[in-house]
Order: C-alpha cells, then structure tokens, then sequence
C-alpha cells in the first residue's frame, strides 16, 4: 500500500530536499508539539512550520490550507501512486497523512512534529539538515491532564497511548536527540526557538532521559 518505509517519492520530489533543513519534533500526543510551533513561528519569522496533508475531516474551529490541507481519500491515493508526496506516514491512526514538497520551506527553518515510527523515513531522505527535538511533559500527572483535556474517545485514547510507548522508547534508544520540557508555554516557547535555529539545548539532557524513561514505566504500569 506504498505507505510509510516502503513509499518512495519521485525523482522531482527528491531534487527540492537538499535545500530544507528540518526540525523534526518527536513527542507523545498532547503534549503540545502544535501549540509550541506555532507560537515559536509566530515570534520568530526563521521557522516555518510544514503543512500536513490529510484525509480526515476538520476538527471544530479548523481552517482548511491554514490547519492542514485537508483533501479527499481519492485525491491522495492518487497523488501517492504518482509518488509527488515527500513521505506517506503509516497508517496508524486510521486516516491518510502526507506531506508535499511545496510545503517545506527552502528558506529559513521547515519544522513539523513526526511520529518516532516515522523518523528513520525522514532521515534516509536527502534533507540538508533534520534536526530532532524531542518534547516532554513536565511529569505524568501533567501530561495525563493534557490528555484527558482533549476529549479522545475510547479507541483514540489507546492509538495514542500506544504511540506514546513507541515515541518514548525512541527517546530512550536514540543518543543524539536534543530534549526540552514543554511546561510554560513562554519559557518553551523561547527554548523551541533557539534548539530549532541550531543552539544547544538549554534543559539537563541527562534530566530528560530519565523523566522520558519514567513517563514509560508509569505507562506500561497504568
């Protein structure tokens, strides 16, 4: 079905990459990866956040082409079968996601949060940059809010735990992965920024390992 590792774009795709680097933003859902963007974008022109394309249908308060490009199944499928998309992700949470090649930034910084399943497509392709950041709660009980607060019905809420696993133990497994906590929103907000354009991160790498290691245990202990 020509999604996820075995998807492969065309060769007019692949000549527009080497120009893009890319922040790749890796974390469990909810824990603010959007908001954090966003707002980094908002204050900073460098950074550019990737549009989405996607067939699931908008959510309440959502904009088509400034949330996500929101498009027909058909209309997909078809571009995926003439490879024009940069990658398909996996079909995990039951719709179609891609990305084009006209949404990543060639100036400044193209940042776009990526599924930790996802990550070893992006790195195999011929980007000039992609630089991770991975985004943590401040602790459990935090990130277990940020969860309930989004509303997720029964079987959502499930998908996402289990992708939390697999982004979590990516965390734990990968050595060069810069972490930030995602707790004020200004502070990350700043934080974001300045990993985003290049600079060392600023919270106890060691710190985060351990808290990301932790946030698994209590996870598979639930």
């Amino acid at each position: 079905n020509m999604v996820g590792s075995d998807y492969e774009p065309n060769e007019a795709v692949l000549t527009k990459l080497p120009q893009v680097t890319l922040v790749a933003v890796i974390g469990p859902a909810a824990v603010g990866k959007t908001t954090l963007m966003n707002a980094a974008a908002a204050r900073c022109p460098a950074l550019h956040p990737v549009l989405t394309t996607t067939s699931r249908g908008l959510r309440n308060g959502e904009k088509n082409d400034i949330d996500a490009h929101f498009r027909s199944r058909k209309e997909m499928k078809q571009r995926i079968a003439e490879h024009a998309y940069v990658q398909v992700s996996p079909d995990v949470l039951g719709d179609l996601y891609a990305t084009a090649s006209e949404d990543y930034a060639a100036e400044g910084v193209a940042v776009m949060a990526i599924l930790a399943d996802a990550m070893p497509t992006f790195t195999s392709l011929p980007f000039k940059v992609v630089r991770p950041i991975f985004m943590l709660p401040p602790s459990w009980d935090a990130w277990k809010r940020r969860l309930a607060d989004r509303h997720f019905d029964t079987e959502q809420y499930e998908k996402r735990l289990v992708e939390a696993g697999q982004s979590l133990r990516y965390a734990i497994d990968t050595p060069e992965l810069s972490f930030m906590i995602a707790d004020d929103l200004a502070q990350a907000t700043l934080e974001f920024t300045q990993a985003a354009l290049g600079a060392d991160p600023v919270a106890n790498q060691f710190a985060c390992r351990d808290l990301a290691a932790t946030l698994l245990k209590e996870l598979q202990n639930r």
